[in-house]
């Protein structure tokens, strides 16, 4: 036995030559992941339904200005999302209830043990960096439109494109790196394994 699998037998299968990323597993380990996000934006948008009852009218975030509109909307729906990767990833499972469902974990990509907790951070905000990307220009776009303009900034237009580009990015990286690393998993010196069956 090896140093790597020494140090951690349970995560590191030193047989795998390629990142076990969700887009290589099927369906339903990423989808308990999406159905708990989609769970919390259902909570929220009982809240704002709720909120609506309760006033006569609904809250008109643009009223907090651009950056105070995409920092609501950072607040109440990105941090809760990423404080439950970030747990689950730096918890002793090392894995979200996903990756728990296909048997995954997050690894140190060096030693194959455990992701320290700057990795799993680092790993977490990279993750929803594109998000956040987008939600600048959404909230751009949605202000501009709102004065009655249909003139938007060519700037505008550059950060969308470029947003929308990242999905396509990240799938040429998993298809072309040399171990099917994520984004990521590259920045965050991490990778994702198999759960090996004990001997």
């Amino acid at each position: 036995m090896n140093k790597a699998s020494s140090t951690s037998p349970r995560w590191h299968d030193d047989k795998a030559t390629r990142n076990e990323t969700e887009f290589c597993q099927p369906g339903t380990g990423s989808l308990v992941d999406y159905l708990v996000i989609l769970g919390w934006m259902l909570v929220l948008a009982v809240i704002t339904t709720l909120l609506w009852l309760v006033t006569g009218e609904f809250y008109n975030w643009l009223q907090l200005g651009v950056a105070g509109a995409q920092l609501l909307g950072f607040l109440v729906l990105v941090l809760p999302v990423g404080i439950y990767l970030f747990l689950s990833e730096a918890s002793p499972a090392a894995a979200t209830l996903g990756k728990r469902r296909m048997r995954l974990h997050v690894v140190n990509r060096r030693t194959g043990g455990r992701a320290s907790t700057a990795q799993i951070l680092l790993r977490t905000v990279t993750k929803l960096l594109p998000w956040e990307i987008a939600h600048f220009s959404v909230w751009n776009f949605v202000a501009i439109a709102s004065t009655g303009s249909t003139e938007f900034p060519s700037w505008l237009y550059a950060v969308a494109i470029f947003a929308d580009l990242l999905p396509v990015l990240y799938l040429l990286l998993v298809a072309f790196e040399a171990e099917g690393r994520p984004p990521h998993d590259l920045i965050a010196g991490t990778r994702v394994v198999k759960l090996q069956p004990a001997p």
